[in-house]
């Protein structure tokens, strides 16, 4: 669609330039008949003042036929850079769209599914040894019942909040996406190790824990949070991952067993 729409004008530029072009030539052609016509090229000695009077009279209107010529050439051209750039500038609005749909998820503004697999590979290829980096895996705890209780509408309200609030906890150039549903990613660019990474595992929980005022009700949701570190735990993406959503795993399990004993 982008491309239909850009390259709509194109076969339109030639001819407004020809027509301007045209109309140049001919307001040219005319002022040159009317001064043949009443000969102002012609020497003006021995004429009259009354001679001279009207030659000057056909000089002006002259004048004023090249004038409004030029006026409408002007007018013309103004016309055409102002639709080029209106055209140029809907181009942009459209392809910064598309960009954002391709790269964003469009409920949260975190990078989607697809950015993060292209982040995060391309920081897993790099493979340095000097840096370590963290991959955190978060899924939102009993998310389902909230949907289920006060509407899809109160729960994509919550994920939007814990959007800001993960973003909020990361230092700048550290990616947080969202994966799907209430799962969300982070990687943390030069952490310097576990005990780091752990650190930011609780920042991150704490930060979601925080009740939540959606229309006057307030919510508390809870998160499990499972990481690896990279290159020391993996140095491939997909065994990065595998390794981060292993801990999740176990952190969930986790959950669920402190939870049985309570009730119990």
């Amino acid at each position: 669609m982008l491309t239909e729409d850009a390259s709509e004008p194109a076969p339109t530029v030639p001819r407004r330039k020809l027509i301007d072009a045209v109309i140049l030539v001919a307001a040219l052609l005319a002022a040159t008949l009317v001064a043949l016509e009443f000969d102002l090229f012609m020497d003006a000695d021995g004429r009259s003042a009354s001679e001279v009077r009207i030659e000057t009279d056909e000089a002006l209107l002259l004048g004023t036929l090249l004038a409004l010529g030029l006026l409408v050439f002007s007018v013309r051209r103004f016309s055409e850079q102002k639709r080029e750039m209106a055209l140029r500038i809907e181009a942009e609005v459209k392809a910064r769209k598309a960009l954002e749909l391709a790269l964003l998820d469009p409920l949260t503004g975190l990078a989607n599914r697809r950015h993060f697999d292209d982040i995060f590979g391309a920081a897993a290829a790099r493979r340095s040894e000097v840096s370590q980096h963290a991959l955190l895996l978060l899924d939102l705890n009993d998310f389902k019942g909230i949907n289920d209780t006060y509407g899809h509408p109160v729960g994509d309200q919550i994920l939007r909040v814990v959007s800001e609030r993960l973003q909020a906890v990361v230092k700048t150039g550290d990616l947080v996406s969202r994966l799907g549903g209430d799962e969300f990613a982070v990687v943390a660019f030069e952490i310097g190790g576990a005990s780091h990474a752990e650190a930011l595992k609780v920042r991150l929980s704490d930060a979601v824990a925080q009740p939540i005022s959606i229309e006057g009700q307030m919510h508390k949701v809870s998160t499990s949070v499972g990481f690896a570190l990279f290159p020391a735990d993996g140095v491939a993406a997909p065994d990065i991952f595998q390794r981060a959503d292993a801990a999740l795993y176990a952190a969930k399990a986790g959950r669920a067993f402190a939870k049985s004993q309570k009730v119990g």
